[in-house]
């Protein structure tokens, strides 16, 4: 059963003739697809995604014209539901991630300091800490690269191999936490 929000209620009127597509995906999502045309002769779209247990994902409706055919508007709408899906998956880096990584912190004072007198939790938040603020500063100089008109090819490389660094240190961290 879904559990219906704002937006479809918004949408909903019994009167007129509607054609639909439901699709259940490999992890249990739901993608509802409604398409009507009103009485002025507009085709609308509903989007809907729901979660396995049938909350709302979202739920959107657009106007596609009065000359777009059901069929297409149909298509359209399908694939604005799998956009939509995607945006809500987790990310999951498209490289074999590193199992070894060093430290973010390299001064041996301020190491040994970290070190005393803490447990695994407050380890793990330390290094969650120290991951993202590299993660943060690879990103932005790869923004900063991006936005330029001529890039020397190796720093390019070891701006985006940085980056590629820090999402593995990120992704290792937190499959620490979840342990």
């Amino acid at each position: 059963m879904r559990r219906r929000g704002a937006q479809y209620w918004l949408w909903t009127n019994s009167r007129l003739a509607l054609h639909s597509h439901e699709e259940v995906l490999n992890n249990g999502w739901q993608i509802e697809v409604q398409v009507r045309v009103s009485p002025a002769g507009v085709t609308q779209v509903f989007v809907g995604v729901y979660t396995q247990e049938g909350r709302a994902l979202a739920e959107e409706f657009h106007d596609r014209g009065d000359e777009v055919c059901c069929a297409l508007s149909l298509r359209w709408g399908a694939q604005r539901a799998r956009e939509i899906v995607l945006d809500h998956q987790v990310f999951v880096a498209p490289h074999r991630t590193q199992c070894v990584l060093s430290t973010v912190v390299t001064d041996p004072l301020l190491l040994a300091l970290r070190r005393m007198d803490m447990n695994e939790g407050e380890r793990l938040k330390l290094k969650a800490a120290d991951a993202w603020s590299e993660y943060l500063e690879a990103k932005a100089a790869v923004l900063a690269l991006m936005r330029r008109t001529r890039i020397d090819p190796d720093v390019w490389a070891d701006s985006k191999a940085r980056l590629q660094q820090a999402i593995d240190r990120r992704v290792c961290i937190q499959r620490a936490y979840l342990r």
